[in-house]
C-alpha cells in the first residue's frame, strides 16, 4: 500500500481517533457513523467494479462534505471481502512505485482530491505497466473541469487502441431524511465519546436552503454533543451553522492565532482539519478584517504560492457561507500570481484548475504568457503538447479578458500545433485538437470572423459526432458546445433548425450537469441565456422558460461568487427583459432590465477601480442595458426618465465606435435611432431628426458592406422612423421617400422570414399610410393601412399585449383615410374597433393610453356624426402613426 497522506487526509483501517478534539471523529477512515443512505451509489460502484475489462476509470464528483471519501472507504471494505486490494494514491508517489503497488489480480486504486495531484497523468499512465488482472481507478473530486479533460490526452493510460472504459457519476443529496441522519450520527458519536445520546431536534431550515450534506449534519451533531460534554444543555441541531460551531470549539484547543492557522492551511502546512472546516476557517479569517489576505500570504515561497492557488480553486468550487468569501478566489490568485515560480509544472498546475473562462482573467493572462515563454524556450523549435497547451490557455485567458484580437494569434498557433502533433498519434491527441479548434472558433467569433468560425464549428461537430461511443465522456461536452454554436450561426429564416440545435445542446448539458454540476451548470445557463435568438426571430414566447432557467441558475451562482458570475447574471436578465418586452409584459421586462443595469454598473465600477478603465466589452454591455431600459421607459410613456439613460448609452457607443468602428457602429446607429424617438416624444423634433439621419447614414454604409437581412432590417427601421421625424417637423413631403424605401426593404427581408420581420413591415406600412393621409392622399394611404391592419391582427393573436396598441393606431389611421374618401361606414367600423381596443388598454394603464383613446373616440364621433347625412365630412380628423425603436 502506498504512503498515505499525513494527518487528516490519511486513509486506511484506523480503529481509533488520533490525538485531537471531537472533530477527528469526522475522519471517513474511522467509519464512526454507520454507512447508510447511499444504496444506489454503492450498487452502481459495485457493478462498475465488475466486468472483464482490464482497466476501468470513474470520476466521482460531489461538493465538500457530500461523502465522496466515505463512499470510497466503504467500497474498499466491501471489495476486500471479494479479494480486492485497495490502494490509495498520494500526490508525491512516483509512477514506478504506483506500478509496483498495483500488481495483483484485483486492485482498487483510489485518488482522493484528484484535482490536486500534479502528476496524476503520469501516475495513471504507470498502471499500463502494472502486472495486474483487473484495475479499477476511482477518482474523487469536487468537479472535473480542465484537469479532467486533459487526462484524456496527457496520460498514456488511454492511448491504447482498445480504449479504457471511462465514466462519471455525481453524489447528490442522501436518500434518507434529515431526522434519521441526526439520530444515527448522535448515537454513533455519543458511543465514541462515551456519553449518553440525548434526544436531539433539528432546527428550522431556510426555505431556499440547499439539501443538507452528510458532513454538515455530522458536524452539527458533533458540535452539540461536544458542547454538552463541556456543560452545555443544547439539544437543537443547527445544520446550517454546524461546521462553524464545531470549528469554534476546535479553535479553543489551538495555541496559535487564527491568522497563523489560516496561513498554515493556505500554504499546505497543516492537514488536521477536514477540507470543509479548513476552508471555512480561512474564509472567516481573511474576511474578518481588511488586509488579512495580505497578512496570511506575506513572504510565501513559490511552492507555497502554488498551494495557495490550489486552496483558491477549492474555494472557487465550493464557497463557504461567509460574507465576502466569494471574492477570495480572485483575491488569493491576485495576491500570489506574481510569486509563483517560472517552473512550468507550477504554472500548468494552476491554469489547469480553472474553467475555460478563467477567473480572474487578468492573472490568468499573466500566468499563461509566462508559461508560453517558458515552454517555448525549452521546446527549441519543436512541437510539444506542453507548448500547444500553454498557447491554448493563453488564448482562453485573453478572450475572457475581452482581448479577442490579441487572443487570435495564440489560438491559431495552438490549433495548428495540435494538428501537427495529432498526426503523430491521432488516438491519443485528437481530443486536444478538438478543444483547440473550439477555442479558435470562439476567438474567431469574438473578432467578427464569422466565416472561419462557421467552418471550424462544422469540422469539430463532424469529428465529435463520429467519435465512438466509448469516447462519449470526453466528447459530449464538446458536442454540446458545437450544437450551441450551430444554433448561433443558423440562417435568420431557419428558426426550426436553430431550435433543434438548441434542444440537442440542452439535452446533452442536462446529462452532463447530472454528472458534474460544477463544471456544466453554468454552461447550461449560458446556452439557455442565448435564446435571445428566438426573440429576434419573432418567437419570444418560446424563449421564456429557458431564459428563466438561466436567470435562476446564475442567480444562485452569483449569491455565492458575485465577482465571478454577476456579469453573466446581468446577461441573462437583459435577454429575459428583451423577451418579456417582445410579448408585451412591460412591467416585468422593466424590472429585469433594471436589475441587469444595476449589475453592469457595478461590474464596470469594479473594473475601473482595478485598472483605471472599463474594458470595451464591459462598457458595451453597460450601454446595451442603458439602451434597453431607456427604450422600455420611453415606450411606457416615461420619456423624461428614459432620456439620461439613452444619452449615456449613446455617449458610450460613440466612444466605442471611435476605438473600433467596424465592431461598434451598428450599436451606435441603434442608440441614435432610439434616442431620436425619445427626443421626439419630448418635443425635441430637430434633435430627433439629426440623430435619425445619422443612424440612416451609418446603416446605409453597413448595408453597402454586407447585404445581410439584419442590416437591411435595421436600415428599414431607421428609414421608417426618419419619415416620422420629417412629419414631426412639418416636412410631410420629405417623409414619403424614406418611408416608401423602408416598406420596400422590409418586403425584401420578409421574404426570408415573414414572421420575424412582420412587426417591422407592419410599422413601415402604417407610417407610410399615415404620411399619405397627412398629405390628403387617401387613395394612396388605404392600401398600406389595410395591409398593416391585417399584419397587426395576425401578430395580436399571438402576443396581444405587444401588438394591440399598434393595431389600434393603424385602425384609427385607416378610419381617417376612409373618411377622406367618404367611406363612412367602413371608417366607423375601423374607428369602433380602435376604440374597443384602446378602451381595454386604458383600463389597464390610463396614463399611457388615455390620450390615444381620446383620439380614437373623436375620430369615431366624427364618422358617426356624418353617417345619417349626405356624406359630407365634418369635424377634425386626427392622424395616428406608430414607431418601433
Amino acid at each position: 500500500m502506498l504512503r498515505g497522506r499525513e494527518g487528516w487526509n490519511r486513509r486506511g483501517s484506523a480503529s481509533s481517533p488520533p490525538d485531537g478534539g471531537p472533530v477527528r471523529l469526522l475522519d471517513p477512515a474511522l467509519r464512526v457513523v454507520p454507512f447508510s443512505g447511499r444504496d444506489s451509489e454503492m450498487a452502481d460502484l459495485t457493478s462498475w467494479s465488475g466486468g472483464s475489462d482490464r482497466v476501468r476509470v470513474r470520476l466521482l464528483t460531489g461538493l465538500g462534505g457530500s461523502g465522496k471519501s466515505r463512499i470510497a472507504v466503504e467500497l474498499g471494505v466491501r471489495l476486500v471481502r471479494r479479494r480486492w486490494r485497495p490502494v490509495w494514491l498520494d500526490p508525491a508517489d512516483e509512477p514506478r512505485d504506483v506500478a509496483v503497488a498495483c500488481r495483483g489480480p484485483r486492485v482498487l486504486v483510489v485518488v482522493d482530491d484528484a484535482a490536486s495531484f500534479p502528476r496524476l497523468d503520469e501516475q495513471l499512465g504507470a498502471l499500463r505497466e502494472a502486472e495486474a488482472g483487473r484495475i479499477r481507478v476511482l477518482l474523487l473530486a469536487r468537479t472535473g473541469r480542465e484537469w479532467w479533460t486533459r487526462l484524456r490526452w496527457a496520460s498514456t493510460l488511454w492511448s491504447v487502441p482498445a480504449g479504457v472504459p471511462t465514466s462519471m457519476a455525481h453524489i447528490g443529496p442522501p436518500a434518507m431524511s434529515l431526522d434519521r441522519m441526526v439520530r444515527t450520527a448522535a448515537s454513533a458519536f455519543a458511543s465514541r465519546l462515551a456519553v449518553q445520546a440525548p434526544e436531539l431536534t433539528v432546527g428550522d431550515q431556510p426555505a431556499d436552503a440547499d439539501p443538507p450534506r452528510f458532513g454538515d449534519v455530522h458536524a452539527a451533531v458533533l458540535a452539540v454533543l461536544a458542547d454538552r460534554e463541556n456543560g452545555g444543555t443544547g439539544t437543537v441541531v443547527d445544520v446550517g451553522r454546524g461546521p462553524a460551531a464545531l470549528l469554534d470549539q476546535e479553535r479553543d484547543r489551538w495555541a496559535e492565532t487564527d491568522a497563523v492557522v489560516a496561513r498554515a492551511l493556505l500554504c499546505g502546512g497543516r492537514r488536521d482539519l477536514p477540507d470543509r472546516l479548513a476552508e471555512l476557517h480561512v474564509a472567516r479569517t481573511l474576511t474578518a478584517a481588511p488586509g488579512m489576505t495580505e497578512v496570511c500570504t506575506a513572504r510565501i515561497t513559490p511552492d507555497e504560492a502554488c498551494e495557495v492557488a490550489m486552496f483558491a480553486f477549492r474555494l472557487d468550487v465550493d464557497t463557504p457561507a461567509v460574507t465576502g468569501a466569494g471574492r477570495l478566489t480572485a483575491a488569493l490568485l491576485e495576491r500570489v500570481a506574481s510569486q509563483v515560480s517560472d517552473r512550468p509544472e507550477h504554472l500548468q498546475r494552476i491554469l489547469r484548475l480553472f474553467p475555460a473562462r478563467p477567473a480572474p482573467a487578468a492573472q490568468a493572462v499573466v500566468l499563461a504568457s509566462r508559461l508560453v515563454a517558458m515552454v517555448t524556450a525549452t521546446a527549441a523549435g519543436r512541437d510539444t503538447p506542453d507548448q500547444a497547451e500553454a498557447l491554448g490557455a493563453w488564448a482562453r485567458a485573453l478572450e475572457e479578458a475581452g482581448r479577442s484580437d490579441e487572443a487570435l494569434d495564440p489560438a491559431e498557433r495552438a490549433e495548428a500545433m495540435w494538428r501537427r502533433i495529432t498526426r503523430t498519434d491521432p488516438l491519443r491527441y485528437r481530443v486536444a485538437l478538438w478543444r483547440a479548434m473550439r477555442d479558435l472558433a470562439v476567438v474567431s467569433f469574438g473578432t467578427g470572423r464569422e466565416k472561419e468560425h462557421a467552418q471550424l464549428v462544422e469540422e469539430t461537430v463532424s469529428a465529435w459526432s463520429s467519435a465512438p461511443e466509448t469516447e462519449s465522456v470526453w466528447t459530449e461536452p464538446e458536442l454540446a458546445w458545437g450544437m450551441h454554436a450551430l444554433e448561433l450561426t443558423t440562417a435568420p429564416g431557419s428558426v426550426d433548425a436553430a431550435r433543434w440545435y438548441h434542444e440537442r445542446a440542452v439535452s446533452l448539458l442536462r446529462g452532463l450537469v447530472a454528472r458534474d454540476p460544477v463544471a456544466h451548470e453554468e454552461v447550461l445557463a449560458r446556452v439557455q441565456a442565448n435564446l435571445l435568438l428566438l426573440v429576434n426571430r419573432g418567437r419570444p414566447g418560446e424563449a421564456l422558460e429557458g431564459l428563466r432557467e438561466s436567470v435562476s441558475i446564475r442567480r444562485r451562482l452569483t449569491r455565492d461568487r458575485p465577482d465571478a458570475f454577476e456579469r453573466h447574471l446581468a446577461y441573462s436578465l437583459s435577454n429575459l427583459s428583451h423577451a418579456l418586452a417582445g410579448i408585451g409584459q412591460a412591467a416585468e421586462a422593466l424590472a429585469a432590465g433594471q436589475e441587469a443595469l444595476a449589475l453592469r454598473r457595478r461590474v464596470v465600477r469594479k473594473a475601473a477601480s482595478a485598472d483605471g478603465n472599463g474594458v470595451p466589452r464591459l462598457r458595451f454591455e453597460l450601454a446595451w442595458s442603458l439602451s434597453g431600459v431607456g427604450v422600455l421607459l420611453s415606450e411606457q410613456g416615461r420619456p423624461h426618465e428614459a432620456l439620461s439613460l439613452e444619452e449615456e448609452a449613446l455617449s458610450i457607443r460613440r466612444d466605442l465606435a471611435r476605438e473600433a468602428p467596424d465592431r461598434y457602429r451598428e450599436e451606435l446607429a441603434t442608440s441614435c435611432s432610439n434616442l431620436g424617438v425619445t427626443y421626439s416624444r419630448l418635443g425635441r423634433f430637430g434633435d430627433a431628426l439629426r440623430l435619425e439621419q445619422e443612424a440612416v447614414e451609418i446603416r446605409r454604409e453597413l448595408v453597402r458592406r454586407s447585404s445581410s437581412s439584419r442590416h437591411r432590417q435595421h436600415l428599414a427601421r431607421s428609414l421608417s422612423n426618419l419619415g416620422v421625424r420629417y412629419s414631426d417637423m412639418g416636412r410631410t413631403e420629405d417623409a414619403v421617400e424614406p418611408t416608401r424605401e423602408a416598406v420596400s426593404l422590409m418586403r425584401q427581408v420578409a421574404r426570408d422570414d415573414r414572421w420575424q420581420h412582420l412587426p417591422d413591415l407592419a410599422t413601415a406600412l402604417a407610417n407610410l399610410g399615415a404620411t399619405f393621409t397627412d398629405l390628403s392622399r387617401a387613395h394612396d394611404a388605404i392600401g398600406p393601412l389595410h395591409e398593416a391592419v391585417g399584419a397587426l391582427r395576425d401578430l395580436s393573436r399571438e402576443h396581444p399585449e405587444k401588438h394591440l396598441p399598434g393595431l389600434a393606431s393603424a385602425l384609427t389611421a385607416l378610419a381617417v383615410a376612409l373618411g377622406e374618401q367618404r367611406r363612412y361606414v367602413s371608417a366607423a367600423a375601423s374607428a369602433r374597433e380602435a376604440v374597443r381596443i384602446r378602451d381595454g388598454l386604458a383600463a389597464m394603464d390610463q396614463r399611457r393610453f388615455g390620450d390615444d383613446l381620446a383620439r380614437s373616440v373623436r375620430v369615431l364621433a366624427d364618422m358617426e356624426a356624418v353617417l345619417p347625412k349626405d356624406g359630407s365630412r365634418t369635424g377634425q380628423f386626427i392622424t395616428a402613426r406608430s414607431e418601433r425603436a
